[in-house]
């Protein structure tokens, strides 16, 4: 049975899963949380428990081996939750987005969260790197030796999400990827995911996004190359 959680411009439908761990994977710079989140889907065959709708969301459906699913989709396995956004959620939504997510988990009595950010860069000189929400979360994750982010700013979803569940006494935490791009950069996705799986104990398998992004350096490579070897005629006005 699915149950229904809405704010003012925001409703979850999905089943109940009580006492998870929930991940959030929404897209921004390089798409570290959704290129992740994809992975999870297939690598721990995770099955489609529920979605977010709005009415401020874009007009758009999700095509997936033949099938259009719903653009923000729920998915679930042996208790990790994840929330996976197919759009840059709107920043009139961010709001209410987060606060129905909350309210979600609160409702199920969700052990714990973990976001997804990044941050552009000209050259990577950091590994992947982890925020807490709370200095109790931030205890435990520099006695396991994570790489702490000291200083900057977490917008979008992920920021608001950290800063909501502190209210409500849910140990939270962001890891944060750099990358050179606004586009799919599964490399940066690789090394989060790694993070991740330290952070969570788990075993996920992220080499095929190193491999991945190795194919689409050496292609980029290549076409440099073919430019440099074979430069357009100038265009003349």
């Amino acid at each position: 049975m699915k149950v229904h959680t809405e704010t003012e411009c925001c409703k979850i439908v999905s089943e109940p899963i009580e006492g998870g761990i929930v991940l959030e994977g929404s897209p921004g710079a390089g798409l570290i949380g959704n290129i992740i989140g994809w992975l999870l889907v297939d690598e721990l065959k995770m099955r489609e428990i529920g979605y977010i709708e709005s009415k401020h969301f874009p007009p758009l459906a999700v095509l997936y081996n033949g099938v259009a699913l719903h653009p923000f989709r729920i998915y679930e396995k042996d208790g990790l939750v994840l929330f996976l956004s197919d759009f840059i959620v709107p920043q009139e939504v961010v709001f209410d987005m987060t606060n129905v997510i909350i309210d979600w988990m609160v409702k199920h009595n969700s052990k714990e969260l973990v976001t997804f950010n990044s941050a552009i860069v000209r050259q990577r000189t950091n590994p992947a790197r982890i925020v807490a929400n709370s200095q109790e979360t931030l205890k435990k994750l520099k006695e396991k030796d994570f790489p702490i982010l000291q200083i900057g700013n977490l917008n979008g979803l992920s920021g608001t999400l950290l800063t909501q569940t502190a209210q409500k006494d849910i140990p939270a935490t962001c890891i944060l990827a750099e990358t050179l791009t606004q586009y799919p950069d599964p490399r940066a996705a690789a090394e989060a995911g790694e993070v991740l799986n330290k952070l969570l104990d788990l075993d996920i398998n992220f080499e095929p996004l190193v491999k991945e992004a190795q194919e689409i350096e050496a292609r980029l490579q290549k076409l440099a190359e073919e430019v440099k070897n074979d430069p357009q005629p100038p265009i003349y006005m």
